[in-house]
């Protein structure tokens, strides 16, 4: 990695790391491009700036992780130069030495193969979005690409505990970083060096070096003393340093949660196209000491494919299939898995179906008709039917349908229905919502700038059918996509069937507070019938 940028709304830095390019243009020439590309996406969302073979991108979401930048080539060509004509002259004007004086020395080191060393035709750009912000990472040597993108999530979950204390990507804004720059540099100087290794990533660890920024602190900056003098810094020499050394709370508590993702892609009929199953394992531990966990799962013969932090005890995993560590203080991700797509019974734990029949386990059906284009209804008429299919111990929540509608259509003109409840929705040529009665399901939003359609439910109880019922208003025949992509949240079900069964607390005396809970999340694309195009499977 050649170093870090963080870039604000306006698509220019604002937050810049030591780079081991000596060219200071060369990290500004990664935010131009991007800009530049970035700006081209939203003013033509049908164009191909990445080459024929990178697709049709709808707008700047859809951009790549990784792209290519050829621009800094030529940057990178220069740098090069300088320091190889620097490095002549201090050979040349430099007295000789013996052998043990320059061992140490830039020019004593190997030099590895140019293969390894830069990358042919310039460098590649790493980037994530998070909220408002971009957080670029260039590389220009060989490297895994899981590399960088890995320290950017963790650089930004760095700084949400540190400076806004929450998970949201919108709290993380252009003004706090501003607002608390001598911060986010500290953290950044311990994370990366200039010559772009990783160093420290733990939060707790940087928490002795870096302090959190609080009114407190700032009171005792302002009347001139000095908070930090008593820190020690033992967690650079703890064997276990995603802790604070001497840990004490009045009441000692973990819990535990599950986290499951079904995603994959519905045919218009609701059987599946492909469908997948993701876990996530999270830890909340308010433990005095330094206690050990022994965690169980109720079939830990699902899981495959796990990346876990580094607190969790490899050995005693792989032999015993459970989970043994010392915990993070705070809340912390222990893992995430891969579910297994079988088990040999058919039905998983508890009776519970497995994933192989995830087809009759989706929790919501959803049906779409679209009519062609007619000139005396102004537009195309349209109808989405939202059925869940859970028994009614499970609500679904949080359910968002997003639909883009493509060209030529100024509004939409819809309405929701549930149980013959039904609210008009206003005819809007840039964004409209539906003010529903009590009892009607959600409101609907059309966004002209960005040409989608967002339906959002906040609860939706199984025993009803949800029905948006409209007119897609348009002055000529448009074309909407193919597929909706749907998204929602059921608290307490697992489709796995994988629970926690026990969590025992070793080498400490008390007897801490101890709770587990699931959560299933689903992110999938459900594809749509229409006259005009047949269905895709």
């Amino acid at each position: 990695m050649d170093g870090l940028l963080i870039v604000g709304r306006s698509g220019k830095p604002i937050v810049l790391s030591r780079f081991r390019h000596s060219r200071p243009v060369y990290p500004l020439l990664h935010a131009d491009y991007l800009r530049d590309l970035v700006a081209t996406i939203q003013a033509n969302p049908h164009a191909m700036p990445l080459g024929e073979d990178a697709g049709v991108m709808a707008s700047d979401r859809d951009l790549p992780p990784i792209l290519p930048v050829p621009v800094a080539d030529a940057a990178w060509e220069e740098g090069t130069e300088d320091t190889s004509d620097e490095h002549d002259s201090d050979t040349t004007d430099a007295p000789s030495l013996p052998a043990e004086a320059t061992e140490w020395s830039e020019a004593a080191r190997p030099r590895s193969p140019s293969g390894s060393e830069e990358l042919e035709g310039g460098s590649v750009l790493c980037h994530i979005r998070v909220g408002e912000l971009r957080f670029l990472c260039p590389v220009s040597r060989e490297i895994n690409p899981l590399v960088p993108l890995a320290f950017l999530r963790k650089v930004v979950h760095v700084l949400q505990e540190y400076l806004v204390g929450s998970t949201n990507p919108e709290l993380l804004t252009e003004e706090v970083l501003c607002e608390h720059f001598d911060v986010v540099y500290q953290l950044i100087e311990e994370m990366l060096d200039g010559e772009g290794h990783v160093l420290l990533t733990e939060v707790n660890a940087l928490k002795d070096i870096v302090l959190p920024p609080s009114w407190l602190d700032k009171l005792i900056q302002t009347v001139g003393l000095d908070a930090s003098a008593d820190r020690g810094r033992t967690s650079l020499t703890s064997p276990v340093p995603w802790r604070r050394p001497n840990s004490k709370y009045s009441k000692n508590e973990v819990y535990m949660d599950l986290f499951e993702t079904l995603s994959g892609i519905v045919s218009a009929d609701g059987s599946p196209v492909a469908l997948d199953l993701w876990g996530r394992m999270e830890c909340t531990a308010h433990l005095s000491g330094l206690p050990e966990l022994l965690i169980s799962l109720n079939a830990p013969e699902l899981v495959e494919n796990a990346a876990w932090h580094p607190c969790i005890r490899r050995a005693v995993w792989t032999e015993q299939k459970k989970l043994s560590c010392v915990p993070p203080d705070g809340h912390c991700e222990l893992g995430t898995y891969h579910l297994r797509a079988s088990r040999a019974a058919g039905t998983s734990v508890r009776g519970e179906p497995s994933i192989a029949h995830l087809q009759q386990a989706l929790p919501l059906s959803v049906h779409t008709s679209l009519q062609p284009w007619d000139a005396a209804q102004g537009g195309l008429p349209f109808t989405v039917t939202l059925e869940p299919t859970l028994s009614s111990a499970h609500t679904l929540e949080d359910v968002y349908i997003e639909w883009r509608l493509g060209e030529h259509v100024h509004g939409v003109d819809a309405a929701a229905q549930l149980q013959g409840l039904s609210s008009k929705a206003s005819v809007s040529s840039d964004i409209g919502t539906i003010p529903h009665a009590a009892g009607a399901p959600g409101s609907m939003i059309y966004d002209r700038k960005h040409q989608l359609l967002r339906w959002t439910i906040p609860r939706l109880v199984p025993t009803h059918k949800t029905v948006l019922r409209g007119t897609i208003l348009a002055s000529q025949a448009c074309r909407p996509l193919y597929a909706l992509q749907v998204r929602f949240t059921i608290v307490g079900l697992s489709l796995s069937g994988m629970r926690i069964s026990s969590i025992q607390l070793e080498h400490e005396a008390y007897t801490p507070t101890k709770s587990a809970r699931t959560l299933l999340t689903g992110q999938l694309e459900w594809r749509c019938r229409s006259p005009g195009y047949p269905p895709l499977n």
